[in-house]
């Protein structure tokens, strides 16, 4: 009898080192092929993965500061995404060509659906979701950043207007009595403007505004006005905050508007006013913007380079997005018919204590006044701002990064330019939130006389003087000079 020679198990064996070297290669290309034999192959394609990662990593951890920057340029995230790409095709080749030289050509359709096949959805898992993951983040960022921030134009053209004069021939022995011909012809020029970078500004000088537009609210009401002021050099802050109810803040006197050189109003009305009267206040921000960008920077004494608005419900979202804040509350806060961002109303009653605060809480603390007074509010916002900006740690960003550009995307508007995202990048990692000095032009420091329907007026000298000793000073000193409350001491 003829004898037949087996190789027990030699299937299932066979069916799943495919599998095993896909995945190997899925996870460290070139690993895969040393599995399956193909040495100088896995040697060649390890070389190129480590050629990729190894600059990869080592931007991440020694240069972090330039893959943010690169976060938020349009031109890197494009080609981030395209590198994103790349990878994932060379991660999948990698993959494929490993399967196929450990014998996966072979392989059953049976024994898919065992071990092996459970292997490859793994391997698939591997490759595709990081990178999926990846080129989501990416467009959501590119989204973000075209949306609310516009780039600056860097040319412009001007039509000028040549004006040529001819004389017609004069025959031998005449005398001309005519007059010459002259023709006006336009010609077109393109003239580059330099996109003012961050190199010179001594100070950067950013109007924060809180808008209560929503259900129910007739246009836009500047409830928070806070000018932030931030030294490039230094990293030093400050936060000059302007109460709602303040009237007759001066603007400059060229706008030639009022009698008085001032808003006569409130200047939470100023955005408003300007907006239903766009003539008074052209320019490229909008007119409400730019209203408020003068009228603060003659009440300072300081250049208003940009501004950023952002509405109730977006306040609301961006808390929420970071998974609410912690907030020290020292006295209760009580409003029996507090305005909801929806247009409703309800009772707050904020007794005192810790506090951990989702979006719509945080913006009742801050915003309730029925029992307390605009300087008391101020406060509160001061310290909700200072919770927001040193809560929101890089994890949590990077967690709720969809939300958070969800909710700025939808709620804020701003005319600082795309292209200076990077100078303010670059800004951040100087900033202490446990240092910014805080200055509040409350009575009886910064206020004169009352007008008539009982509200305080600017004292312009002495908040000028102050604010000029903020931005000459550092932090320290200007909270010493200006006997300061400190604002981590007061949001405790």
């Amino acid at each position: 009898m003829g004898r037949i020679d087996r190789q027990p198990n030699a299937g299932p064996r066979r069916s799943f080192r495919p599998a095993l070297a896909a995945l190997a290669s899925a996870l460290v290309p070139g690993l895969g092929q040393l599995i399956a034999g193909r040495r100088r192959r896995g040697f060649v394609l390890l070389g190129i993965a480590a050629a990729a990662t190894v600059p990869a990593l080592w931007l991440v951890l020694a240069r972090p500061l330039t893959i943010a920057t690169w976060s938020v340029q349009p031109a890197a995230l494009r080609w981030l995404l395209v590198a994103n790409g790349m990878a994932l095709a060379f991660r999948v080749f990698a993959a494929a060509d490993a399967y196929l030289a450990a014998g996966g050509a072979a392989v059953g359709k049976s024994s898919l659906l065992g071990v092996g096949g459970l292997v490859g959805l793994g391997t698939a898992a591997i490759l595709v979701v990081p990178h999926a993951i990846a080129g989501y983040y990416d467009v959501v960022e590119y989204d973000l950043i075209t949306t609310v921030f516009r780039p600056t134009p860097t040319t412009t053209t001007v039509t000028t207007t040549t004006v040529t004069t001819t004389q017609a021939p004069i025959a031998a022995g005449t005398t001309a009595t005519t007059a010459p011909t002259t023709t006006a012809a336009p010609t077109t020029t393109t003239t580059t403007i330099p996109v003012r970078l961050w190199d010179g500004t001594e100070r950067l000088n950013i109007l924060l505004l809180g808008g209560d537009a929503g259900p129910g609210r007739r246009g836009v009401r500047t409830d928070t006005v806070i000018l932030a002021s931030f030294d490039p050099d230094s990293g030093d802050a400050a936060l000059f905050s302007v109460p709602r109810n303040m009237a007759r803040v001066p603007v400059p006197e060229n706008l030639d508007i009022w009698e008085c050189d001032c808003f006569p109003d409130i200047i939470n009305a100023l955005w408003k006013y300007g907006t239903d009267n766009p003539g008074r206040f052209p320019g490229e921000a909008p007119p409400g913007a730019l209203a408020l960008k003068l009228a603060i920077g003659e009440l300072t004494g300081l250049d208003i380079h940009h501004y950023a608005l952002v509405n109730l419900q977006g306040f609301v979202e961006l808390v929420d997005a970071l998974g609410g804040i912690d907030i020290t509350v020292p006295a209760r806060v009580y409003d029996p018919v507090y305005p909801h961002e929806d247009g409703s109303v309800e009772l707050i009653d904020i007794q005192p204590g810790e506090y951990h605060m989702d979006g719509h809480l945080a913006l009742a603390y801050a915003r309730a006044r029925r029992t307390s007074d605009d300087y008391s509010r101020m406060g509160r916002q001061r310290c909700v701002l200072q919770a927001v900006a040193s809560q929101a740690d890089p994890v949590r960003v990077i967690r709720s990064f969809p939300d958070i550009a969800n909710a700025i995307k939808n709620n804020v508007t701003t005319d600082i330019p795309l292209e200076r995202l990077p100078d303010l990048i670059e800004l951040l990692p100087k900033l202490d939130a446990d240092t910014i000095v805080s200055v509040r032009f409350v009575p009886p420091v910064y206020t004169g006389p009352r007008t008539p329907e009982g509200y305080n007026t600017p004292d312009v000298a002495v908040i000028r003087s102050h604010v000029a000793t903020v931005v000459e000073l550092p932090a320290a000193e200007a909270i010493a000079a200006l006997r300061l409350e400190d604002t981590d001491e007061a949001c405790s």
